[in-house]
């Protein structure tokens, strides 16, 4: 098995997916706010690029999160924040979602023959979920405005490391290498280490810092969102 990890949604060449197993990581925050919808009651999650297409899937049973450089959209229910979807239940809503990074980062991995969605909240269980595809996998970073985001990189590590430990034989690129290593030198400082991130010190400025935090948490959940046929539904790992 190989395992490969890129490093923003930029970097994707979605042509080289098919075959693979591939998992989304968007720490901060979609792939969070996708495992918390789920936790929260959420059927599906349907991602979309634009407004003008979020907007028009409005309707009675289903309600639209995004945002834009942090900034929550005019008509929209939520930002994209875990923490506020959790706040109530939506037993059979649907949910729109709308972010900067991670939508467009599930977007172009569609090709791949599994999709899953990764966080720190489900790694354990998205990694093993992963394993049971026996492909190649690779692991695709969200990032942010184009550059590597480091709570990516860390959930990468983790996930790596327990691929590894769960798996043999299996090659694993340099790069993942080195994610494996950052997150085995900072794992005692998370969720904490999270805020002082680019992502984090600016989602800090706009006063989201219960997100960051949330987002920090370890195998809270068993539910691994996966992709099919242009929307994300919940599987839970055994």
């Amino acid at each position: 098995m190989i395992i490969r990890t890129i490093p923003t949604h930029e970097d994707i060449e979605s042509g080289r997916l098919a075959g693979q197993t591939v998992i989304v990581i968007d720490v901060l925050r979609a792939s969070t706010t996708i495992a918390a919808a789920f936790d929260a009651g959420f059927s599906t999650v349907i991602t979309v690029e634009t407004e003008q297409e979020a907007l028009s899937l409005k309707s009675e049973n289903t309600i639209l999160a995004g945002e834009r450089h942090c900034e929550k959209r005019k008509g929209f229910d939520y930002n994209n924040s875990p923490t506020e979807i959790c706040k109530k239940r939506h037993d059979g809503e649907s949910l729109i979602l709308m972010t900067t990074n991670g939508t467009k980062t599930i977007k172009k991995a569609e090709l791949a023959d599994h999709v899953l969605i990764g966080s720190f909240l489900n790694a354990s269980s998205c990694a093993k979920k992963a394993l049971a595809f026996s492909c190649d996998i690779t692991i695709c970073c969200a990032g942010t405005r184009g550059e590597f985001a480091l709570e990516d990189g860390l959930a990468a590590g983790y996930m790596i490391h327990l691929l590894k430990k769960r798996t043999d034989p299996v090659h694993v690129c340099d790069f993942s290498e080195m994610l494996e290593a950052s997150y085995l030198q900072l794992a005692n400082q998370l969720p904490e280490r999270l805020l002082t991130t680019t992502t984090g010190r600016r989602l800090v400025s706009k006063n989201y810092i219960d997100d960051i935090q949330f987002a920090g948490r370890l195998n809270r959940l068993n539910i691994v969102p996966f992709v099919k046929e242009n929307r994300i539904l919940p599987s839970v790992s055994s």
